[in-house]
């Protein structure tokens, strides 16, 4: 094969790539816009659903039926409107009162909180009533034990702490690992997707492609050519997009809760390094020329744009199950499991990411994904020679 002939099918195809507004959309505006877009709006949303949570709670207030004089002063400490109603559970269906608290007679007594859980404000109320009777359950406790002249510190002999041996680094690397191996593999296939059926099935319905097989190349210089073309914009898709998702995490405004806090700090900080990052690129790309190859073959069966369209939908849900199944933290991956194609790339961007990778997988997985990716091109090759394949309108 000639280095220069698959240099200019390159060239004359990222040309036609670039002018093509759909596949500017999906490699571009996508990972650019729509991606930072989606994370903005939901960090930016999720603060204002809390807020507006609190007052709508305040506005409709809860309803309580509560003999024990303490327990209502605790529960009107909450600074909550208390509505009186006569039948607590429809108040709380029909959303005239958040949730609602009610003293059932007993020994010992018992409070019944009627809460909406499918409602945010149902749920805030009652997790509030809850919490107010849990400190009054608790004050009364140590107030009898305080007149029995024992020692409040009984009810807490000793103390528990849980500490995370695992660094910053590591944890970003565990829920980075968990979606990146995904999101990674989904936009390989749909990155490629629309750039492939333009070289394929967009050729014949634009009839340039006679004009492309009477030039002076081989077909196996022009499958190689438009493969090329076709992992640069799946690398480019994913790099964008990779990009695009630190960036927002960073910039994102987050919550006013330290938890939320440490979840951007989390999100925001990628563990990528010189040598993650080339782990990444020796396991991503023979399963770039995989994806590119085994989607040109299906889609140059196509007698029109909209036909590849159909034939390669489907592929997107045989990558979706493995590829997120292999982001999960509950397999142990082996070299048995190394050889199933996806599932082994993303189980290896997870234990890059987490720094736990083996040399052995991943070794297996790159071995393995080059097959796989030599067979995808040969059989590319072998359709493209068809030309019962290439002339079917």
């Amino acid at each position: 094969m000639r280095v220069s002939m698959i240099a200019a099918i390159m060239r004359k195809e990222l040309l036609d790539l670039f002018r093509d507004r759909r596949s500017l959309i999906s490699m571009l505006v996508v990972p650019l816009l729509v991606f930072p877009l989606l994370i903005s709006g939901m960090t930016r949303l999720m603060p204002r659903l809390q807020q507006r949570a609190e007052e709508d709670l305040q506005s409709m207030g809860i309803a309580a039926r509560v003999s024990n004089p303490a327990a209502r002063d605790a529960i009107e400490k909450l600074g909550l409107k208390i509505v009186e109603a006569d039948d607590f559970k429809a108040a709380v269906q029909k959303k005239t009162v958040a949730a609602a608290v009610e003293e059932m007679e007993g020994t010992p007594p018992r409070f019944l909180i009627y809460v909406d859980e499918s409602a945010p404000v149902s749920g805030t109320g009652g997790e509030r009533i809850r919490e107010a009777l849990t400190a009054f359950r608790d004050a009364k406790v140590r107030e009898s034990l305080r007149r029995s002249g024992i020692d409040g510190g009984v009810l807490t002999p000793f103390a528990i702490t849980r500490t995370n041996v695992a660094g910053e680094r590591k944890m970003a690397g565990a829920v980075w690992g968990s979606m990146l191996g995904y999101l990674l593999l989904l936009l390989m296939f749909t990155g490629g997707m629309y750039p492939i059926m333009d070289m394929t099935a967009g050729e014949k319905e634009r009839k340039t492609m006679e004009a492309l097989l009477v030039a002076p190349a081989e077909r196996r210089e022009i499958v190689l050519g438009k493969t090329l073309t076709a992992i640069v914009s799946i690398l480019l898709t994913s790099a964008l997009t990779l990009m695009s998702l630190v960036i927002s995490f960073k910039s994102g405004p987050g919550g006013r809760s330290q938890q939320a806090q440490e979840i951007q700090r989390t999100m925001g900080t990628i563990p990528l390094d010189g040598t993650v990052v080339a782990l990444l690129a020796l396991t991503l790309l023979p399963m770039a020329v995989l994806a590119a190859s085994v989607m040109f073959a299906i889609a140059l069966k196509a007698r029109s744009f909209k036909e590849a369209s159909t034939y390669l939908t489907p592929l997107m849900f045989l990558v979706i199950f493995p590829a997120l199944l292999g982001g999960l933290p509950g397999f142990k991956i082996t070299p048995a499991l190394c050889l199933i194609p996806i599932f082994n790339v993303s189980q290896i961007i997870r234990g890059i990411l987490l720094g736990e990778v083996s040399m052995v997988n991943f070794g297996v997985t790159l071995a393995a994904n080059l097959v796989y990716a030599a067979i995808a091109f040969v059989l590319a090759t072998r359709t493209y020679e068809n030309e019962s394949v290439l002339f079917r309108t």
